[in-house]
This record gives structure tokens, C-alpha cells and sequence, in this order.
């Protein structure tokens, strides 16, 4: 799926999920993480997340949501006020994971913009399969959050904004996609839903066609560019888009 993204519509979620994991190559069933955007500024849908969950399900022993805390929000309490928790209580094999309070490892960043290491949860290499969950929206900070702004959420630490953000967030965020590789990105814009192997084809698909956002205005998107090799535009052109 590497520059491929499907666009399907929210009502049509779990049977174009169904589609997308079932044709991809998986190694083990015990364990699925989910990383929604839980303590940012736009939640997830819980209509999406709950097809999500029961097509995981149908895979994997077990299911973990999990986040970390945000300078605005504590997991747990975001898990209770969003209705997360009463959801993953209808499922015996899903559980709501504040990942900060789970093992946390330091992963070394291959040639860094701006950090040498990031505390990440052991979960997150232990799963099976990953799924990066995220809500297209503006951010003051780095224009759009998308979905490779939402791997922001990976690192283990109650104060990243206090630690991070003065390193430059945009480099952080490509910091973060050099060590965190999810195999399924999901990002709701409106009613429609986007979703890829590659993060960063859907968030240039989702600031270019649904945000009125030029892609190559975004640091963190010419980063993550760069470090495949790749110029925004030039990725850009080779995206295709197809609807499920």
C-alpha cells in the first residue's frame, strides 16, 4: 500500500476495513494497537473506532487503545468522557491503555533532526499490528495534525510539550516517523475516511484535497519527505487515490 490511499465513506467503515487488513501480509494474531488522537484536539469518531475494533477482533486475541497525556488532558479520564472506556467494555478482549503507566523503552532515532532517543511503550513492539488512528484538523504549532502528528502521541512522557516542542515539533514528528511504523493509518476527514500504510501520502492527500492546505508548506511533511528520499511535490504526483 506504500503510495496507495483508499477514501471510503464512515457508514461504509468496517466492511472497507475488512478489505484493506485482510489483504495485507500479517505476522501474529495476538496483539493489535490502536493509537487514537484521545488527549489532542479532535477525538476519535466513536462510529469509526468501534467497526475498527471488531475487525481487528476478528484477527487478533487482543486489542489495545492506547495514549499517552497531553499538556491538556490525562488518558484515563479522556477514556471515561469520550465514552472509550464504556465501548472497550462491550469487548472482553479490549483494554483502555494509558501507555505512559505500561513498560516504556528508549529507542535510538537514526540520523535525528532533533533527539537521539524517544521513550516509546514496549507495546508498541510487541503488537502484531498498529493502527494510527487520527482526526485531520489546524494546529497552531505545525499547521495541520494529521496522521503524522499523531505519532507525537507515542512518546512515553506526561510534559512532551514542555520537552519537545522547544526542539522544534516539526522535527520531533520526523524524528518519531524514522522509529514508529504503523501498518495501517486511518485519518477522518468529514464523513469520509482516509487510510494508508504510509502516513505521510494520507496526510498530503488530506491537507491538498480536504483542507485547502498546500502540502508543501508543512515542515514536518518536508522532512519526512526528505527522509525518503523524496521532495513533497514530487510524492505528491505519485500518490494514487482509490475509492472503496
Amino acid at each position: 500500500m506504500g503510495y496507495i490511499v483508499f477514501r471510503f465513506p464512515k457508514e461504509r467503515a468496517k466492511e472497507a476495513l475488512r478489505g484493506i487488513i485482510s489483504s495485507q501480509d500479517i505476522t501474529g494474531r495476538k496483539l493489535a494497537l490502536v493509537k487514537p488522537n484521545i488527549c489532542g484536539f479532535y477525538p476519535p469518531d466513536l462510529t469509526l473506532l468501534r467497526p475498527l475494533i471488531e475487525v481487528l477482533l476478528e484477527r487478533f486475541e487482543k486489542v489495545i487503545i492506547g495514549e499517552t497525556p497531553s499538556t491538556m488532558h490525562d488518558p484515563e479520564e479522556r477514556f471515561k468522557t469520550l465514552g472509550i472506556l464504556d465501548l472497550v467494555r462491550k469487548f472482553p478482549n479490549v483494554t483502555a491503555l494509558d501507555m505512559t503507566r505500561a513498560e516504556v523503552i528508549k529507542v535510538k532515532v537514526p540520523s535525528p533532526h532533533a533527539v537521539k532517543t524517544l521513550p516509546l511503550p514496549k507495546c508498541l513492539y510487541e503488537a502484531n499490528y498498529i493502527v494510527n488512528l487520527a482526526r485531520a484538523g489546524s494546529h497552531p504549532s505545525t499547521k495541520v495534525t494529521i496522521a503524522l502528528k499523531n505519532l507525537f502521541g507515542f512518546i512515553a512522557e506526561k510534559r512532551k510539550y514542555l520537552k519537545y516542542h522547544i526542539r522544534g515539533i516539526s522535527k520531533v514528528i520526523a524524528d518519531v516517523a524514522k522509529v514508529v511504523h504503523p501498518n495501517l493509518n486511518i485519518v477522518e476527514v468529514g464523513t469520509q475516511v482516509l487510510a494508508s500504510k504510509d502516513p505521510l501520502s494520507l496526510d498530503l492527500i488530506a491537507a491538498k484535497e480536504y483542507m485547502g492546505v498546500d502540502p508543501r508548506d508543512v515542515l514536518h511533511f518536508r522532512l519526512t519527505a526528505s527522509d525518503k528520499g523524496e521532495k513533497v511535490g514530487e510524492l505528491l504526483a505519485k500518490i494514487v487515490v482509490k475509492d472503496l
